[in-house]
């Protein structure tokens, strides 16, 4: 929180005191945590879309994401695939959503930043994100958003800068045909970003992985960073450009009744009061399963999610481990050959006690 000016710091510190969220974190109040590092932690919403609903925060409190420090919202994002994978398998499903809210007009429920982790699979009876779509957009609306991505892109590339980033590079083949029917507004070496034929705004902006045709969970650290940090740049767009009052983030990765293709894409969209978009969120009420239950699963599958620089390091330390271990064995092979040399040299007795003394050798060795 460092990195904010004071008047701010101020404000959210304040805040702190009554955040749920924030006595959570401090083992103030229980909660059903299912895994936590040094910046961030998960746990279960005991009022959920579906069964699995994981919430996912930084431990430090921030009212929206854009408050985080770039190295918050870096390692925010490079586990969120990890995460997502440990939920759906705890849970034996076949696909998972990403769901953030930005503002209340978006449904964001209180004032700590959050994602909702959800795990999904056909007929499951969850609606909330099928999307109705047949709203219009204007040229001036679309010109907004094709001259100010590119620009809002460099900006972001001139304050991080990636080795891997030198211009729009190829385009995959499962993307070719989807380039063709929607308006392309960005493109880069990893991701693709449309505006569909038929949004459900104006504003409504696509953004395909071209890593990864459908499974959020196979995608990188770098590139699941990369994945949600242009959904961000798309979402601060859209909220600026269209005079927005918050603003959804929706990630469908796998097949479910309102993603057919199976797809890996995020769908950011601009809200408003009385947008008519409220179906998006759902009806709080406690479930009629232990929760407990739940929370046990999903945690033993969050035991191995770790940063990959962590990964790195702890491979390091095992290779320089087992690379001890082989030298200490070849020292005292080294010893006992020399003791036989020694003993068959120095020893002047019968050849038969010389010969027992290099069997002895050789066995110990």
């Amino acid at each position: 929180m460092q990195h904010l000016p004071p008047e701010i710091r101020t404000q959210l510190t304040e805040q702190k005191k009554q955040c749920i969220f924030c006595k959570i974190t401090k083992k103030e109040v229980p909660g059903k945590i299912v895994f936590e590092d040094e910046k961030t932690i998960a746990l279960l919403d005991i009022y959920p879309a579906v069964k699995g609903d994981t919430l996912y925060l930084l431990k430090e409190h921030y009212p929206l994401l854009l408050y985080a420090s770039p190295e918050e919202s870096n390692h925010y994002f490079s586990l969120i695939p990890q995460l997502a994978k440990a939920v759906k398998e705890s849970m034996v499903s076949t696909a998972v959503n990403i769901f953030m809210a930005n503002g209340q007009a978006a449904g964001q429920q209180g004032p700590h930043f959050l994602s909702h982790i959800i795990p999904r699979e056909e007929n499951d009876g969850f609606f909330n994100f099928h999307f109705k779509t047949g709203k219009t957009i204007n040229e001036e609306e679309k010109n907004i958003l094709k001259k100010n991505f590119p620009h809002l892109m460099n900006n972001h590339f001139t304050k991080n800068p990636a080795a891997w980033h030198k211009g729009s590079g190829e385009r995959p083949s499962f993307l070719q045909s989807l380039a063709k029917e929607k308006e392309v507004v960005y493109e880069d070496e990893k991701v693709l970003v449309v505006l569909p034929s038929q949004p459900v705004t104006p504003g409504h902006i696509e953004i395909y992985s071209k890593v990864q045709e459908k499974d959020l969970t196979k995608l990188s650290a770098e590139d699941s960073r990369h994945f949600f940090q242009t959904a961000s740049v798309a979402a601060s767009l859209v909220f600026e450009g269209f005079k927005a009052q918050g603003t959804n983030i929706i990630v469908k990765s796998g097949i479910t009744d309102d993603n057919k293709s199976g797809r890996l894409v995020a769908h950011v969209l601009p809200r408003k009061s009385g947008d008519k978009l409220d179906g998006l969120n759902w009806e709080q009420k406690q479930p009629s399963y232990d929760l407990d239950s739940v929370a046990g699963k999903i945690k033993d599958k969050c035991w191995k999610v770790k940063l990959e620089k962590e990964v790195k390091f702890e491979i390091e330390v095992k290779n320089k481990e087992e690379k001890k271990s082989e030298i200490k064995i070849k020292e005292e092979k080294k010893e006992s050959v020399n003791e036989i040399k020694k003993q068959a040299t120095t020893s002047k007795t019968n050849p038969d006690k010389i010969k027992d003394e290099i069997r002895d050798a050789i066995e110990r060795l």
